[in-house]
């Protein structure tokens, strides 16, 4: 297992997992609805049902709902600034609500008023901190209960209404705040899933190495195209079937997760490293011109060589790299194609060695240091 989380760790290119965050566009439309509710609240009590009304109170209420849509605009520019829920809105929204319901006169309209407190705590509820909707519950509670216990009525009266509005304010934020709590730990639970996902379809699960597709996506987030060398490095395992046919595909399995091993602590930070077949391993090295990718592989065989494991293998290799500006539909199978091509050329030269696709166009070189190289 120790193998397989080395080898995996090296990877550019790996899942990052996702930061679940409150919705900044839910919370902002929640504000910029509310502004024109509270000017529809206003302007059908002054015009519509002014009878309600305390003596006085119309300039009063006429003048919150109004107010209520800059105040709104400005919580709304804030937030996005900032990428914070404005808490202080549900406060003051709070204290708005508590002017317009203590302008009414009307008993029955005013209970019924009471309850539009619970608009600061619900907003505070869906996108506030559980600290925060604590405290402007409490907030709503203690004016809610300041505003129905002046109502005039028997003392048993006036406790009833009193413990029914705080009961509304407190189950309607609560169950709203747990729902929230429940919604976001589904939410977690799904992106987390959907990360699972996604790393074991871009890992070779074996390995823990990229896979085809992870490399390829891997080498899109490098954005390889803005006129770099990229150096492609495919290695094959040499005589890997003798293993798996004498010893077992046990072993040939240990083989593999002790090559990517030995590749992953080699590689340069930055390349990519991936398990692309059966016993085929591609690096690919962004920034890498001719001499640097024939260097890397060099290292690499080497590496391979001198690891001491048992059994023994050796890997041949063949490198390939795209110049500065030469034009691709798609670069990873075009750096494959022609490393396939050297690497073949290795093959069939001797296996334990490097060939490189020269610049010059006059066919494939080996590595010099490898030219004394035996056959494995």
């Amino acid at each position: 297992m120790g193998h397989r989380a080395a080898a995996g760790d090296r990877g550019r290119g790996a899942a990052v997992p996702d930061e679940t965050v409150p919705s900044l566009r839910a919370s902002q439309v929640f504000m910029v609805l509310c502004a024109p509710a509270l000017l529809a609240l206003a302007l059908a009590v002054v015009f519509v049902v002014p009878e309600v009304l305390r003596p006085g109170a119309g300039p009063v209420v006429l003048g919150a709902g109004i107010l209520a849509q800059p105040v709104a605009l400005l919580a709304v520019v804030r937030h996005r600034r900032t990428g914070r829920p404005q808490g202080w809105w549900s406060v003051w929204a709070t204290g708005l609500i508590a002017v317009l319901t203590g302008s009414v006169a009307d008993q029955a309209f005013h209970q019924t008023a009471v309850t539009a407190l619970v608009v600061g705590p619900l907003y505070a509820a869906m996108f506030c901190s559980a600290r925060s909707m604590l405290r402007h519950l409490a907030l709503a509670v203690v004016v809610a209960t300041a505003l129905v216990v002046v109502v005039p009525g028997e003392p048993l009266v006036r406790a009833a209404r009193v413990a029914a509005v705080d009961m509304v304010l407190v189950l309607t934020v609560a169950g709203l705040f747990v729902l929230r709590a429940r919604l976001d730990a589904a939410v977690a639970r799904a992106v987390a899933a959907r990360d699972r996902a996604d790393l074991l379809a871009s890992r070779d699960p074996l390995t823990g190495l990229l896979n085809r597709r992870g490399l390829r996506t891997a080498l899109a987030e490098v954005a390889v195209d803005t006129g770099e060398d990229v150096g492609a490095v495919l290695l094959d395992i040499d005589h890997f079937k003798r293993i798996n046919d004498t010893l077992g595909h046990g072993a040939g399995d240990d083989v593999l997760v002790r090559l990517a091993a030995v590749l992953a602590a080699t590689v340069r930070p930055g390349d990519l490293l991936a398990r692309i077949g059966g016993e085929e391993f591609l690096v690919v090295a962004p920034g890498a011109r001719p001499l640097e990718a024939a260097t890397l592989a060099e290292r690499l065989r080497a590496a391979v060589s001198a690891d001491g494991g048992t059994p023994s293998v050796t890997v041949s290799a063949g490198v390939a790299v795209r110049g500065r500006g030469a034009p691709s539909p798609d670069v990873l199978d075009e750096l494959y194609a022609r490393a396939d091509r050297m690497l073949y050329r290795a093959k069939r030269e001797g296996r334990n060695r490097v060939c490189v696709e020269p610049s010059d166009g006059r066919g494939p070189a080996e590595v010099p240091a490898l030219r004394q190289a035996r056959p494995a």
